[in-house]
């Protein structure tokens, strides 16, 4: 199970295009042993600088301004905002990927992001704009909004980037280090910057590489979309995890499911437009189980996906229902925003919250 996975799972996945495209420093000491870092290598030390890389796709942040400036439109705008989601085939009677949470007093929204967007995705239908402006508080996985840049970066070099002269090549061995090596090609990135990463920190990088290929962009996120709204609007933000937690998480992995993720990357990303395509229109529809299909399907069969299933979705998703359901009981009228991937399915927070009790209706 990879599919794409930081559209559906991981807010973690904004740190990663920065560092990346930040500088990486490989670093030899005296006994010979590698490590890679983000800062210049100890003067005694031998000491190569990777090069950087730069996605061969950008967004057109004019648009992305010019759609965030819709979605945010109120009052005398209204109609005009109505027209353009009639245009884009968001309609006022159609199911939106978001459903209202009621159990007695205790009221809320549950909705489920896109980690990675673009600027056609908006504006937003007028439903989830109203529900988020009734609501008194955002809640996300993590707020990356607030999160120090640099702390991020650092954090992620810590946590996926071998220290003690391991190699990326040496733990994958000669035939998935080639093949590794093809798909690196085709991308643009040179294997050297991926060889000092673990398997889960080359399988994301790998994936935001795709993602911003197809046009994609961590900055037109859904999540990040109500993050900057909830920010201008001065509406408070929590969290049900945070980006530490995420890449603590993800550097925790057994090897071997580690690098099962990595395989399963090296597949998806061959049809990763049409895949987001698909995907996108199940989203946009509200079909929560077309979109669970695409996100749960035969790569689960094989034990590595089973357990990284596991970890990275059914036990979050017990953890996380269990949060926001501590908070509606504390009287806190959320609108809660998590990975897409996390509501669908037998474990997924829908039915987990249904039964704790809730009423849970899409909107």
């Amino acid at each position: 199970m990879n599919r794409l996975l930081m559209l559906f799972l991981l807010a973690a996945s904004f740190v990663v295009m920065p560092v990346v495209a930040g500088e990486i420093f490989k670093c030899r000491d005296a006994m010979g042993r590698v490590a890679f870092q983000d800062h210049p290598c100890h003067k005694s030390d031998n000491e190569e600088k990777l090069p950087s890389y730069s996605a061969p796709a950008k967004v057109d942040k004019t648009s992305d301004k010019k759609a965030a400036d819709v979605a945010g439109a109120s009052g005398p705008q209204a109609s005009a905002k109505e027209s353009e989601a009639k245009k884009a085939g968001k309609t006022a009677g159609s199911n939106t990927f978001a459903w209202r949470l009621s159990k007695g007093k205790q009221q809320g929204y549950l909705m489920g992001s896109i980690h990675f967007g673009k600027a056609s995705m908006y504006p937003l239908p007028m439903t989830l704009l109203n529900a988020f402006k009734e609501s008194s508080a955002l809640v996300v996985e993590a707020n990356v909004v607030d999160a120090d840049a640099s702390t991020m970066a650092h954090t992620m070099m810590s946590a996926g980037v071998y220290s003690d002269g391991t190699t990326l090549k040496k733990v994958l061995g000669a035939d998935l280090w080639g093949e590794l090596g093809v798909t690196s090609a085709a991308l643009g990135i040179p294997v050297s910057l991926l060889e000092g990463m673990k398997p889960w920190l080359a399988s994301m990088t790998l994936t935001a590489m795709v993602l911003k290929g197809i046009g994609l962009d961590e900055s037109l996120g859904v999540d990040r979309h109500f993050l900057d709204m909830a920010k201008a609007q001065h509406k408070p933000i929590r969290e049900l995890e945070s980006v530490h937690q995420q890449l603590t998480l993800l550097s925790g992995l057994p090897q071997k499911v580690q690098i099962a993720m990595l395989k399963q990357t090296l597949k998806d990303v061959v049809a990763a437009d049409a895949y987001f395509d698909t995907m996108l229109k199940a989203w946009q529809s509200g079909d929560v189980l077309a979109l669970n299909r695409l996100f749960v399907d035969e790569g689960l069969k094989s034990d590595e996906s089973g357990e990284l299933n596991r970890l990275m979705n059914t036990n979050r998703n017990i953890t996380m229902a269990k949060k926001v359901d501590e908070m509606l009981k504390k009287g806190c009228h959320c609108f809660v925003v998590v990975g897409a991937g996390h509501l669908g399915g037998e474990a997924g927070m829908i039915k987990l919250l249904q039964a704790k009790g809730y009423k849970v209706e899409q909107l």
